[in-house]
This record gives C-alpha cells, sequence and structure tokens, in this order.
C-alpha cells in the first residue's frame, strides 16, 4: 500500500518536472543519432557512442567534440562544419538515443545499488527504481552528492514534503549518489 501511495505521489500533479531537454550536457557513454539533410534529401544517418574523452567519430566530419555541449550545441557545430566543408545550406538532426552513465541510490531502500541514468530522472523516482524505502528510511533527510567542476556538493532533499506535492524533486545528474538515511529511534 505503501508503495501505491508513493507511486501516486511521483505520478500525480504534485510531481513538477521542468524541461531539461534544451540544457542537457551530452557526456560520455551517450549513444547519439545524428541525422544530415542537405537539399532536402537525407544524405547520412547514423549513431554514435559518446567516448571517453567525450568526442563523437562521425561520417564526413571525423571525431568531433560533444561532450559537455548541448544537442543544439552539437547540431549547430556540426551544421557549421557541413556547410564551411561539403553541402549548401545542411541541416543536421540531433538526438540522445540511449543515455550513458548511471546514479547511485544507498541506505535505506529495498535494492541499494547503480540504477542507468536517464533525462529527467529525479531524486524520487531513483528510490523508486531502488525498490522503494525500507521500513526505517528517513525520508526528511536525503542527501544528493553530485561532484561539479571537481568539487563535492552535497544537497539535502525532503523526500517527504515531495511527497505530499510540498516541494519540487531534485533532477539528478551522471554519477550523483542518492543517500537515504535510516531513522533514529
Amino acid at each position: 500500500a505503501f508503495l501505491l501511495t508513493l507511486v501516486a505521489a511521483v505520478s500525480g500533479p504534485a510531481f513538477r518536472r521542468t524541461d531539461s531537454s534544451s540544457t542537457y550536457q551530452v557526456g560520455p557513454g551517450d549513444v547519439l543519432q545524428v541525422v544530415f539533410y542537405a537539399g532536402a534529401e537525407k544524405q547520412e544517418d547514423f549513431s554514435g557512442t559518446v567516448s571517453a574523452l567525450g568526442t563523437l567519430t562521425c561520417p564526413l566530419l571525423g571525431e568531433i567534440r560533444a561532450g559537455g555541449l548541448t544537442i543544439h550545441e552539437i547540431s549547430r557545430a556540426m551544421t557549421e562544419q557541413l556547410a564551411r566543408d561539403y553541402f549548401v545550406n545542411p541541416q543536421v538532426l540531433v538526438s540522445v538515443k540511449e543515455y550513458g552513465g548511471q546514479v547511485w541510490v544507498v541506505g535505506a531502500v529495498k535494492s541499494p545499488g547503480p540504477y542507468p541514468y536517464s533525462e529527467g530522472l529525479s531524486a524520487l523516482r531513483a528510490c523508486l527504481l531502488a525498490g522503494g524505502f525500507t521500513d526505517f528510511a528517513s525520508l526528511k533527510s536525503v542527501k544528493v552528492a553530485r561532484v561539479t567542476a571537481g568539487r563535492a556538493r552535497v544537497t539535502k532533499v525532503d523526500l517527504a514534503r515531495v511527497m505530499q506535492g510540498k516541494a519540487d524533486d531534485l533532477l539528478l545528474q551522471r554519477s550523483d549518489r542518492i543517500e537515504v538515511p535510516q531513522r533514529r529511534f
């Protein structure tokens, strides 16, 4: 019954999500789908995986930088390069076919461990992927650890308030670690 209430809380109107597709930064392990058009005809259609160095190998263009860029920035860079070297008025469509990376959920959840990252994944949804909470979970003091520019940052999230619709859920990033502590008696 608790898990059903939890699912209803996450899927109901109280769950707010921002559209992060325009701000999502591509990273290692992401699989991109790329389609080149020129003269209103498809010229090339391929999938490629972003390397650990943040590069993508493309037909016609070779190796390009993709890591840390948004889909729009990658598309614009490819379009500019194709217009300079090969085609008149090219268009490039780029999308994320599969997300690389993982998030870790540890502590008072039923199945702690790594889970696949996907765009729009939130702290509460990651905990649900981990089987939900144990009976002794302290939802008011969940911590999300994130490394940004080489520095660790910890954000506290009150998932009890999120489930009640009184707080926004935290959107996760690749490699975040969610720690659900146990209540103290």
